[in-house]
């Protein structure tokens, strides 16, 4: 085996290295009384119930995400919030709203086509593109100094990329943009979960955001349980799902 190979191996091996001993997290509930952790499967049918059992629109969880997360980071002045056009980077603009709403000095990047959003982050990108159309982004090769030098500059970075569903590698610019957080973000609130880790294993599907805190939407989530270094502290928030 070449030398080379062994040393990107064991460089893997130490990246990826849980010492339960060595790393602790404090875990917070918010007006959720379960301390169950669910997987991807029992996280989308707690979501499918809620939206088409009982009527409650996506849009409104979605809201609710948004709040629960701009209660633990309201603190912060400068923030870069980075999202895809998934319901987790729904989650982020509406955050961004709220945030400019607020005063804060907000930048958007968004990762991916727009145009292939969801309903519901399309929905919040019209509003924000009403709202504070300078502070969005779309991240590509050109801009991605831009980008870098925001992640620097920001007094905490919101990770709003990938959600609980995410179940294959992360690649491409997605891959690039996971890596430059984690070198150059000094703090980051992960949407749920960080990007990139699986929800079921807790394996970093290629990349994997490590965050400062995860704020966690319902229950907490068995990924963060059994690999806690990339989650951090973690809220665990009630956003209206029933249960």
């Amino acid at each position: 085996m070449p030398p080379d190979f062994e040393l990107e191996e064991l460089e893997h091996e130490l990246a990826n290295f849980y010492d339960p001993d060595e790393f602790h997290r404090e875990v917070v509930y918010h007006d959720v009384h379960s301390p169950e952790s669910v997987s991807r499967e029992e996280a989308r049918n707690a979501d499918k119930r809620a939206i088409e059992t009982f009527g409650i629109p996506s849009i409104l969880l979605m809201e609710n995400a948004a709040v629960a997360v701009v209660n633990e980071i309201k603190d912060y002045a400068v923030l870069a919030i980075v999202c895809s056009p998934g319901s987790n980077g729904g989650d982020g603009l509406a955050i961004a709203r709220h945030l400019c709403i607020l005063g804060k000095d907000v930048r958007v990047y968004i990762v991916g086509d727009p145009r292939n959003g969801s309903e519901d982050f399309k929905t919040n990108l019209k509003i924000m593109s009403k709202l504070a159309p300078e502070v969005l982004n779309t991240i590509n090769d050109e801009n991605f100094e831009d980008f870098e030098s925001a992640l620097r500059g920001c007094e905490t970075c919101i990770d709003a990329i990938f959600g609980t569903g995410l179940n294959r590698p992360v690649e491409g610019m997605h891959k690039r943009v996971i890596e430059a957080m984690n070198s150059l973000a000094t703090h980051i609130v992960s949407v749920d979960i960080p990007s990139g880790l699986d929800c079921d294993t807790g394996e970093p599907l290629g990349v994997c955001v490590r965050a400062t805190k995860t704020v966690t939407f319902h229950r907490m989530k068995k990924g963060l349980d059994v690999s806690p270094q990339y989650g951090g502290d973690v809220t665990v928030t009630y956003i209206g799902i029933p249960n």
